[in-house]
C-alpha cells in the first residue's frame, strides 16, 4: 500500500471529514500553485512595460499633433503670403515687407560688448607673472601664478575671479575655490587651484581665460589670456 497523507476538515456544525492524499497529489498542487504565481508575476511585469510603452506612444503623439497644428499655422500664413504677393496691391505688399522686417530685427541677437569683456584694467597696484594653465586628473584644470604688491606703502588685499571667455562672446565664470582665490601680500604670493570646467561651456569652445583681480568691488586689474597660448 502506497504512502498517503490525512487532511482531515472540521468545523463546529458538521462532521469531520477525512481525505487521502498522495504525495505526487500533494507535489502537483504545489507546482500548480508556484506556476499560477509566476503567471501572475510574469502578467504584472508585461502590463507594467506595455503601460510604460503606451506612455510614451500617447508622449510622442501629443508632440506630432503640436507639430502638425504649428505646421498648419505655418502653411496657412505661407498661403496668406501668396495670395498677397499675387494680389499686387501695394499697400498690402508694404505692410508685409515692413512686417517681415520687423520681425526680422526682432529675432536677432543683441550686439556682444566685446570692449568691455577685453578690457584691460590696471591700477597698477598688483602684478601678475608666471601663470600656467594645466590639465589635471578627472579632467579639471589647474591654474597657477605668482602675484607682486607693487604698492610699496602697504599690504593690499582682494580676490580673484576667474571666467571663460567663449568663441561667441559669452563669459562663464568659472567656480574656483574662494579661498584659493582671496589673498593678502605684503610682497608677493603664490595662488595656486584646481577647478572643473564649467557644464555651460566646452573647454573647447573657450576661446580665453578671463582673470580679474577685485577689491571691495573694485577691479583692480583685469587680464585676458587665449586658451591656445596657455594649454
Amino acid at each position: 500500500m502506497s504512502e498517503k497523507y490525512s487532511v482531515l476538515i472540521m468545523r463546529d456544525d458538521t462532521n469531520v471529514r477525512r481525505y487521502r492524499v498522495s504525495p505526487s497529489s500533494l507535489r502537483s498542487l504545489v507546482i500548480v500553485l508556484l506556476f499560477v504565481v509566476m503567471v501572475a508575476v510574469c502578467g504584472i511585469f508585461t502590463s507594467f512595460s506595455l503601460w510604460e510603452k503606451n506612455t510614451t506612444l500617447m508622449n510622442e503623439r501629443h508632440g506630432v499633433q503640436k507639430e502638425l497644428r504649428d505646421l498648419k499655422v505655418y502653411v496657412e500664413r505661407l498661403e496668406n503670403i501668396e495670395q498677397i504677393l499675387q494680389s499686387n496691391d501695394p499697400e498690402e505688399l508694404q505692410a508685409l515687407f515692413s512686417s517681415m522686417s520687423v520681425a526680422a530685427s526682432a529675432e536677432l541677437p543683441p550686439p556682444i560688448d566685446l570692449s568691455s569683456i577685453l578690457q584691460v584694467v590696471d591700477h597698477n597696484l598688483v602684478a601678475i607673472s608666471n601663470l600656467k594653465l594645466q590639465k589635471a586628473t578627472g579632467g579639471n584644470l589647474r591654474l597657477s601664478l605668482k602675484l607682486d604688491n607693487k604698492n610699496a606703502k602697504g599690504t593690499i588685499r582682494g580676490s580673484i575671479v576667474l571666467s571663460f571667455v567663449g568663441k561667441d562672446g559669452k563669459v562663464v565664470i568659472i567656480d574656483a575655490n574662494k579661498k584659493d582665490m582671496e589673498f593678502s601680500i605684503n610682497r608677493f604670493k603664490r595662488i595656486v587651484t584646481t577647478f572643473e570646467v564649467p557644464d555651460a561651456i566646452a573647454l573647447h569652445e573657450a576661446y580665453a581665460l578671463q582673470l580679474s583681480i577685485t577689491n571691495n568691488k573694485t577691479t583692480l586689474l583685469q587680464r585676458i589670456y587665449p586658451i591656445k597660448e596657455l594649454l
